[in-house]
């Protein structure tokens, strides 16, 4: 019952009013269905004996209310009634499937938008201790499942109940013993299955869930990798390890669909058997057929609609409880939400930068990742004056990676502050000082698409300023090589994660899509480790010539990299050990000298966190 509270608790208010219109829809069908078998009695019965209108009080009211002129007349008027109210039953019933399912499919791409924008409302943190394929897994495929699996079953239980419930009272009025007994039978033979297998269901909808994961992550890490894998020659082994999560996958929906359909083939045979036993009962008590044929076309025809109904309610809740677990995700992301984010849209872009004039600081800066006693950052202080270069070095582990995502404004602080002219940088104004930021970070993600939407990354095609495109990526060092090899320029596509473009070619437009947004202060997180000696240097230049005007911030694999900064900052165990020149480090620091063993420029290197 959980689970299906947190079903409920998914839906938007317009879609849980929606429910009380459909309730009232699956109501009318119910009645419809009643009305249309009960109208096959006087039918029958007409059939049977027409000169039962002379005897019955309502045929006979009916009869010469309508002034029929013979009972052959009436009997063809009452045989268009009954395909009326039947028509008219089956009508509803199409209406209430057609309105089911677009309730459903309504309120699973409103479910699917809000996941996507809980995901993109998280904080960063989120998703360092989150795969990838998870999140494009909980967001299609679980999505998927909790609609067409969930959502739209149980709504056809809803309405397949009601219906059920309506033959059956119909039942009731005419004869409640068979009633009973028939309600008593099916109902209990379909529940003794049900919680038969109903721990079965529970347990495969959790491992088709992780098997769904194991295969999305395979085929994930299998695509992303196909260089490696071409050249190690393990296509073998990334096949057998997508083919095992596969076959499972699909043994575990082929065990569902056979419980689904578990006792209808015995459930059948024993109704309709049933039905035979009926009638032979009473033709054997000497009954006439005027007054058997009447009851016999009854219980035929509501058979014939109780079973299939019954059928479906049994396979549909068959089907909840296999994928409920889908549910359970969704649900488990979106409430380590807080509750007002959730109802958050997803925040567009600054309409203002955070100016800076003075200085960045890092006042008495503590960090803890979730989960984890020990500090990354302790009690780190830095200030960083305004129009200056920086540099961050340090061995692996030194809290390089989580300085750079504080001063970014992806990490909040655990104790202490991040401050801009004085200001403390928060919630409600990091949009701001992140609109006042060009980051380029070491692997560039590029779109699909060509180099203009690449550089101008995430603004839409009819508001990029192919200017300052041109401008960004001269500035990067970019614009002959797409001008002069690219056959398209600008507007050539440079295939997924820019296959066909070089290390270097892929890093300089991630320096131009930073300088594209002309930022005041530029973030490089080992932007130029994928350069050679000569394009670095030539980067370098430029960059060291944009630093006389912005706010230059550095982490480099390579020492020579930040040689031309105006301070180096020498980061060990979270704490700020020393600062000063590139010379002057060198002469005094014996740490920094570890760094640097070799007095060539070329050759001085620290490793990457």
């Amino acid at each position: 019952m959980t689970s299906l509270r947190q079903a409920y608790a998914l839906l938007s208010p317009s879609h849980r009013r929606g429910l009380l219109v459909l309730a009232t829809l699956m109501l009318l069908s119910a009645i419809f269905e009643m009305a249309g078998i009960a109208s096959i009695m006087p039918f029958m019965s007409m059939v049977a004996d027409p000169g039962i209108v002379d005897h019955n009080h309502w045929l006979s009211l009916t009869y010469h209310r309508f002034g029929f002129d013979s009972p052959r007349s009436f009997m063809i008027f009452l045989g268009f009634v009954v395909l009326g109210v039947l028509f008219l039953s089956n009508l509803i019933a199409a209406l209430t499937v057609w309105s089911i399912l677009r309730f459903s499919f309504t309120a699973g791409r409103d479910l699917a938008q809000k996941m996507f924008s809980v995901y993109l409302n998280h904080p960063y943190v989120f998703f360092l201790n989150r795969n990838s394929s998870e999140l494009v897994q909980n967001t299609l495929f679980e999505m998927g499942r909790t609609v067409n699996n969930v959502l739209i079953p149980l709504l056809t239980i809803l309405a397949r109940s009601t219906i059920a419930l309506s033959i059956l009272i119909l039942l009731f009025s005419v004869n409640p013993s068979l009633a009973l007994v028939a309600g008593t039978l099916l109902g209990g033979a379909y529940g003794l299955v049900y919680f038969g297998v109903r721990k079965t269901l529970a347990r495969s909808g959790q491992e088709i869930s992780r098997e769904n994961a194991r295969r999305t992550q395979v085929a994930y890490e299998t695509f992303g990798g196909i260089k490696d894998i071409k050249i190690l020659g393990r296509e073998k082994t990334f096949f057998d390890l997508f083919q095992k999560p596969v076959e499972r996958y699909a043994l575990l929906q082929a065990q569902t669909q056979m419980i689904s359909l578990l006792p209808r083939y015995a459930l059948e045979t024993m109704a309709f058997g049933g039905i035979i036993g009926i009638v032979l009962y009473l033709l054997s008590t000497g009954e006439n057929l005027s007054t058997t044929l009447p009851l016999i076309s009854l219980y035929a025809l509501a058979g014939y609609r109780l079973m299939p109904a019954l059928q479906q309610i049994f396979a549909n809740w068959s089907t909840v409880r296999f994928n409920i677990s889908a549910v359970e995700r969704i649900s488990r992301d979106i409430e380590a939400l807080p509750e007002n984010a959730q109802k958050q849209e997803v925040p567009p872009p600054a309409t203002r930068r955070l100016s800076l004039q003075t200085a960045i600081e890092l006042d008495r800066v503590t960090f803890h990742y979730p989960g984890r006693e020990e500090a990354v950052l302790d009690d780190l202080s830095l200030v960083i004056p305004a129009r200056t270069s920086i540099g961050l070095v340090g061995s692996t582990g030194s809290g390089k990676t989580t300085t750079l995502d504080i001063l970014l404004g992806l990490l909040e602080p655990t104790g202490g502050s991040l401050k801009i002219d004085g200001q403390p940088v928060n919630r409600t104004n990091v949009r701001q000082w992140q609109a006042t930021i060009g980051y380029v970070p070491q692997q560039i993600m590029l779109l699909d698409d060509t180099v203009l939407k690449n550089i101008a990354f995430g603004i839409p095609e009819q508001e990029i300023d192919r200017d300052k495109v041109v401008q960004a990526a001269t500035l990067a060092h970019l614009h002959d090589f797409v001008t002069s090899d690219l056959r398209e320029g600008y507007d050539t596509p440079i295939g997924e994660r820019g296959v066909r473009l070089s290390g270097g070619q892929r890093q300089r437009i991630g320096i131009a899509r930073a300088l594209y947004h002309e930022p005041s202060v530029l973030v490089l997180d080992e932007a130029t480790s994928a350069l050679d000696n000569i394009t670095e240097n030539v980067i370098m230049e430029a960059l060291n010539t944009l630093a006389r005007d912005k706010t230059v911030i550095m982490v480099a694999h390579r020492l020579t990299t930040v040689r031309e900064c105006d301070t180096i900052v020498v980061l060990d165990r979270g704490r700020v050990v020393d600062s000063g020149t590139y010379d002057a480090l060198l002469e005094r620091n014996d740490f920094f000298r570890m760094l640097a063993p070799d007095p060539s420029p070329e050759s001085r290197a620290v490793e990457a966190e």
